[in-house]
């Protein structure tokens, strides 16, 4: 049971779960594909705030071990839906 399930692991939801687990709550973040999204492909970012330039592979991977070192927990899967029940 987790406080926050997160489905997809770009940038958003990436930043998602770094500020969730800086609240303390317990997080798992869920990604079909990539861990860190499309902009794991770009070869030049220049509009990240605080970095004037960096592959996107290095701020993907930045962020995921920050996740990580946060205390999210990381899945490779495919969620295929939703229920919400209480």
């Amino acid at each position: 049971m987790y406080d926050i399930i997160i489905i997809g692991a770009g940038p958003a939801g990436l930043t998602a779960a770094i500020y969730a687990r800086r609240a303390q709550k317990s997080v798992l973040l869920i990604e079909k594909s990539t861990f860190g999204g499309q902009m794991t492909f770009s070869p030049k970012i220049e509009n990240y705030p605080g970095i004037s330039k960096i592959s996107g592979s290095e701020l993907a991977d930045g962020m995921v071990s920050q996740a990580i070192e946060q205390g999210a927990e990381l899945e490779l899967d495919e969620v295929v839906e939703v229920t919400v029940g209480g």
